[in-house]
């Protein structure tokens, strides 16, 4: 079993202390009165992400919000090892877990841009060990209604389990996937093992998370012809200038690292055995660039990419995709009847190419509230977060390193507060001009 099935989505590892704050830091940039917000109820934001890591319940945070492009808010709480007392810092590596879930959805967008695949091309197209896919049922294995295709491998729609139990139709099949070593060789040594697989339901039918974006990360190996690690460092980290992200971490950075917690029995938080970059894998494979939780970053590198979303595509005279393609990925591209289901049904909320799009604000599920309509948004599984909202031209980035504790993004319980909830009310309390 993979380790988030060892451990529980409920019990998890944790801190050596309560009280501890760390230095709090701001960036010079315009008063946040010049783009809409209001000073006086920023420091609200500020006195709730202080008091998670002063009472034990986070051993650090790092909450940035840029309006218009320009920072609004940018400040660190606690520590990057509370063993060591090294504070949080601008340049903390952080595992980024299913927030590389997006990244893969870029790639494939810049080979979309190239003409590379269509949306209804069968998957098979790129990765022929697909050809002959079953699908299980209760009555036994059936072929497909029709080849997985490219459009439901984007929306997690394809058909193939989610490595984890939620949302599971067959917990058998879970096992047989999580058994069958997966992760333990390269993306093409992955088709292989997969092609040997039932899918859980049929294509179209059903959204299950999880290993259709390590899919997207062979498939951008396939069509591209280069490793997928090096593709997303030659045209996007690199273009972007996004220079501490990647699937490994060099010696010379490795002290900048944030340290995984997790809760002990007593409650406190304490290093979690487990520190590696994929959440829901016992295995540590330098050959395995996983699309679905692979990746580390800095909060100052994925605010770029963040921007460049934002903007269109493009930062600093660098496109990375048209315009066109930025609103293609933030559209509803769900099959008709199909909604995200956790471990329960999440309302209001649709999804794009790899993103979650708030669809009824007044409705969404765990996402609602004054958030814009159409904002475009994802998570990690050890508690980081961002957003972007077109609507209020508003971007949102959350870092943390709390074992599991995107569980609360999705529902479920956990021992800590949810992060990413206060901050949405404690943003939006503090827009108080929208027109600015």
């Amino acid at each position: 079993m993979g380790l988030a099935l060892k451990v529980g989505l409920g019990a998890l590892i944790m801190a050596l202390s309560t009280g501890i704050a760390g230095a709090k830091e701001a960036t010079s940039g315009p008063q946040p009165e010049a783009l809409g917000f209001s000073s006086e109820r920023l420091e609200r934001l500020d006195a709730a992400m202080k008091a998670e890591v002063d009472q034990g319940r986070y051993p650090g945070v790092s909450v940035l919000v840029l309006r218009h492009g320009k920072i609004v808010f940018d400040r660190r709480y606690g520590f990057q090892s509370i063993e060591k007392h090294t504070p949080l810092a601008a340049d903390t590596i952080f595992r980024i877990a299913s927030m590389t879930k997006p990244i893969a959805g870029i790639a494939l967008m810049i080979l979309f841009e190239e003409g590379k695949w269509q949306l209804d091309d069968p998957i098979s197209k790129f990765v022929p060990e697909f050809a002959d896919l079953k699908v299980k049922t209760a009555a036994g294995l059936v072929a497909p209604d029709h080849p997985p295709t490219m459009r439901e491998l984007v929306t997690s729609t394809a058909g193939f389990p989610g490595g984890f139990p939620l949302n599971s139709s067959f917990p058998d099949l879970d096992e047989t996937y999580a058994k069958a070593g997966l992760h333990e060789g390269t993306l093409n040594a992955m088709a292989g093992k997969l092609a040997k697989l039932p899918l859980e339901s049929q294509p179209g039918a059903k959204f299950r998370y999880g290993i259709q974006h390590d899919i997207q990360g062979l498939v951008v190996e396939r069509i591209s012809g280069m490793t997928f690690d090096r593709f997303l460092q030659d045209r996007l980290f690199a273009p972007l200038g996004m220079v501490d992200t990647g699937f490994h971490i060099p010696d010379s950075k490795r002290d900048r690292l944030a340290t995984l917690y997790g809760y002990d029995k007593a409650m406190k938080l304490a290093a979690t055995p487990f520190q590696g970059s994929m959440p829901a894998s016992d295995v540590i494979n330098p050959a395995f660039f996983s699309g679905a939780g692979g990746l580390y970053s800095t909060a100052k590198d994925y605010e770029r990419l963040l921007r460049m979303l934002a903007n269109g595509g493009e930062l600093d005279g660098k496109r990375i995709l048209a315009p066109s393609s930025v609103r293609l990925m933030m559209s509803d591209m769900l099959p008709e009847g199909v909604k995200l289901r956790f471990a329960q049904q999440v309302e209001g909320v649709g999804y794009g190419v790899d993103l979650g799009i708030v669809l009824d604000p007044a409705r969404a599920s765990f996402n609602g509230g004054t958030i814009g309509k159409g904002s475009v948004f994802w998570t990690g599984a050890h508690g980081t977060w961002f957003w972007i909202d077109p609507q209020n031209d508003v971007i949102v980035l959350g870092m943390t390193q709390l074992a599991f504790s995107a569980a609360l993004h999705m529902g479920m319980p956990y021992p800590a507060d949810d992060l990413r909830a206060i901050s949405r009310s404690l943003v939006y309390q503090a827009l108080v001009d929208e027109k600015r």
